[in-house]
């Protein structure tokens, strides 16, 4: 039995496209059900090779100098430069598997091996996995970051998950179909068990598990979990940071990468140009991008190839120019490369660069718009202010303190003071409507003094 692909199945934490998870478990029930996996030899397909560069025929297996690993090479390793390729496949796991495939340590051991050598100019890795173990993606992360030479990853049918999360530490990814799979850009595991006090099984068997004293939170997730079918804890204390770290990475290698994509779907290579690939084509796309980005048509005409062959090369000589900042970030890069015949762009940046020119005129009907319906309200609020101003001009030169009251509050209750003052009289309040006309609160005694009547009360008091 193989005993490390058991453990890893229940239990750890995988980042791997959900469906092929699923697909693993038959094997998991026939494993503990006595299964016996056959011993074998690595596969053909995932054993490393060297192209020649001024070639691109295969030149050697294995690492440069050392004997074929199994296969016969298809000419004998000299000084001539060459392109390490480093097959990516299958469920990736960190130790080498008994039945053939090797772990991520060996692949990572492979890669910088070959980096080490004067030959080696650059590095393809050809992936063709849904993922693995998360444990397993460090051991290829690390050994990338430590690499000298340009990698490019070559996507060959699926890089999902934790094969995406190696991918995206290369220089350029380029997948080899519009229909590729890339992404699912997420972390899960899957348990399995009885519960720590189980009912009989069908032997009349129960399970228990005791902890010691002083073990609390020993097993504590996976038993909150089975037992009590909640998985904050496992989900707080594993997944979220082991999840947190794949976003950050995967921003932090792509950064012109979307928030939507990160979420875990799982997205065809045309609909992500530009962002988690950067461009379409067969595998020696992927070998003229290593050439390219190893300066190796430079190389050559400055007579660095120690192959002794023609100096002539399908790759134009990169040169320096003139950068753009503004299009530089808007394009996700952070430096535009150009050859003696010119600058490129790939099919995502020409698209995002025609989506940006299709935008224009819109844009310009918007913001001529938005203009117009600034202009007409900045008039109409001159208006209410001449208004609002003509109606205060008849109360201001009432009295000075009323001219001085900024808020129409402010000014009626200049006003009631005032009024308040005058005798006989203490309004409270505004009339209404039901009160009739205006109160005269002025008194004429000595007109009232002269009225006939007044004047016969007075002669004959």
């Amino acid at each position: 039995m193989d005993y490390s692909f058991v453990k890893g199945l229940v239990g750890s934490p995988w980042m791997i496209e959900p469906a092929t998870l699923n697909s693993l478990y038959p094997v998991y029930r026939g494993l503990l059900n006595g299964l016996q996996a056959e011993k074998g030899d690595e596969p053909t397909s995932h054993k490393p090779y060297f192209l020649s560069a001024a070639t691109g025929e295969i030149c050697s297996y294995g690492t440069p100098g050392a004997e074929a690993d199994g296969e016969e090479p298809n000419g004998t390793p000299s000084r001539e430069k060459v392109v390490n390729v480093v097959p990516v496949r299958g469920i990736l796991l960190k130790h080498d598997q008994e039945c053939g495939p090797k772990g991520t340590r060996t692949l990572a051991n492979r890669l910088l091996g070959a980096d080490g050598e004067e030959t080696v100019i650059g590095h393809i890795l050809v992936v063709e996995s849904a993922g693995g173990l998360a444990m397993a993606v460090a051991e290829m992360t690390e050994a990338a970051q430590k690499c000298k030479k340009p990698i490019v990853a070559w996507v060959d049918g699926m890089a999902a998950s934790a094969a995406y999360y190696i991918a995206c530490y290369c220089r350029e990814i380029v997948a080899s179909r519009e229909f590729d799979s890339v992404g699912c850009i997420g972390t899960m595991v899957k348990f399995e068990g009885r519960k720590a006090k189980s009912a009989e099984n069908g032997e009349g068997e129960v399970s228990v598990t005791i902890y010691a004293d002083g073990s609390e939170e020993k097993n504590e997730e996976f038993e909150s979990a089975i037992n009590g079918f909640n998985f904050t804890l496992m989900k707080e204390r594993l997944l979220n940071p082991l999840n947190e770290k794949f976003r950050a990475d995967v921003k932090a290698q792509r950064p012109q990468v979307l928030e939507g994509q990160l979420k875990g779907r799982t997205f065809f290579a045309k609909d992500v140009v530009g962002t988690l690939v950067d461009s379409i084509g067969g595998f020696p796309v992927a070998v003229e991008r290593v050439l390219a980005l190893a300066n190796f048509g430079n190389q050559q005409a400055q007579g660095q190839n120690t192959s002794g062959t023609n100096s002539t090369n399908h790759i134009n000589t990169k040169i320096d120019m003139k950068q753009f900042p503004h299009l530089n970030n808007a394009l996700g890069v952070d430096e535009l490369a150009s050859t003696d015949e010119g600058a490129f762009l790939n099919e995502g940046q020409l698209a995002f660069v025609e989506e940006r020119l299709e935008a224009i005129p819109q844009l310009v009907a918007e913001r001529e718009a938005a203009t117009l319906e600034r202009d007409g309200a900045t008039a109409a609020l001159e208006t209410a202010r001449a208004t609002i101003a003509s109606a205060y001009a008849p109360f201001d030169t009432i009295d000075p303190a009323i001219a001085a009251a900024k808020t129409p509050e402010e000014k009626a209750a200049a006003m009631r003071l005032l009024l308040s003052k005058r005798p006989v009289v203490a309004p409270v309040q505004n009339l209404g409507t039901q009160d009739g006309g205006a109160i005269d609160t002025e008194v004429d005694w000595e007109a009232i003094n002269n009225l006939p009547h007044n004047k016969l009360v007075d002669l004959n008091s």
